[in-house]
């Protein structure tokens, strides 16, 4: 073979070899079968609650403006539960729930809200206690457990444990089921809980002018949270105030009968609802 046929023959199985391995190339870069993607459309299963039956979740509430419609909101809540009267909320805390009241002193301490067997019991109102046009007692009484989980009246032994809360938080918002009220903060002690003990100083609703008269005086009153109360404050009480009385257990153990009370006097009509409410002192 002449050189120059020999050239061309190697050029020739060059191009070919070129194109072979171009070919291979090309396969192997092929994008392989497509396959459908289907959306995974399974959700995890749900658990829900009956649309009568109100949800009322630990969520901590800020406040002022201090009066937000809680007779709207007990009025809804009554449609879910008839021994609804009211509404108590305390800013900066969980305390925001609808307030019941039955017969007695009872049911709602081992009874909740939807009149299920629960621990935790419900906040309610003494049953002597009325906030009603007709019947609004000097006293409103509400009791609530001191529970572990912090629900309930829990976060009112915040104004014992720590110092500024007080001054951050001196207003309880308490409605009925017509109007909306505020309650500034006053005092707070600890109570023998015993029958017959100083807790019974506060278990009562009326004052009477009439010092000979078998009820609490107003005076009396003063004197008693005064001797006892954990914080002096510089809110005024006189003759005609409206006062809001709260009590929880001390502690979770059921052998202790101490109570931890707060009391509060309602906002008088124009009157600053912060007003008093700093330059308190810490007594132990």
């Amino acid at each position: 073979m002449s050189k120059k046929k020999t050239i061309i023959a190697i050029i020739a199985a060059l191009v070919i070899f070129a194109v072979i391995a171009l070919i291979v190339l090309l396969n192997s870069n092929k994008p392989s079968e497509e396959v459908e993607v289907v959306p995974d459309t399974t959700t995890a299963a749900v658990t829900t609650v009956p649309q009568t039956e109100p949800v009322t979740e630990p969520v901590t509430t800020t406040y002022p403006p201090f009066v937000n419609g809680l007779s709207l909101k007990a009025q809804e809540y009554k449609e879910s539960n008839p021994d609804t009267v009211g509404w108590i909320r305390l800013s900066n805390t969980v305390i925001d729930y609808p307030v019941v009241k039955t017969d007695n002193n009872d049911y709602y301490v081992d009874n909740n809200f939807w009149h299920q067997p629960d621990p935790a019991g419900w906040v309610f109102m003494d049953f002597r206690c009325g906030m009603e046009a007709d019947y609004f007692t000097d006293n409103v009484l509400m009791y609530g457990h001191n529970m572990a989980d912090g629900s309930m009246f829990s976060a009112l032994k915040d104004y014992q444990r720590y110092e500024d809360f007080y001054e951050k938080n001196p207003i309880i918002e308490v409605s009925s089921l017509t109007a909306d009220y505020q309650y500034k903060v006053i005092a707070f002690m600890l109570c023998n809980g015993m029958k017959g003990s100083d807790f019974e100083y506060w278990n009562y609703t009326m004052f009477e002018k009439d010092p000979n008269n078998t009820e609490w005086t107003l005076s009396e009153y003063i004197s008693k949270f005064n001797d006892k109360s954990l914080i002096t404050t510089n809110v005024d009480v006189r003759e005609g105030d409206k006062f809001l009385t709260l009590s929880t257990c001390n502690t979770g153990d059921t052998s202790d009968p101490t109570r931890f009370v707060v009391l509060a006097r309602m906002v008088r009509p124009g009157e600053d609802a912060l007003e008093g409410t700093t330059g308190s002192v810490r007594v132990y």
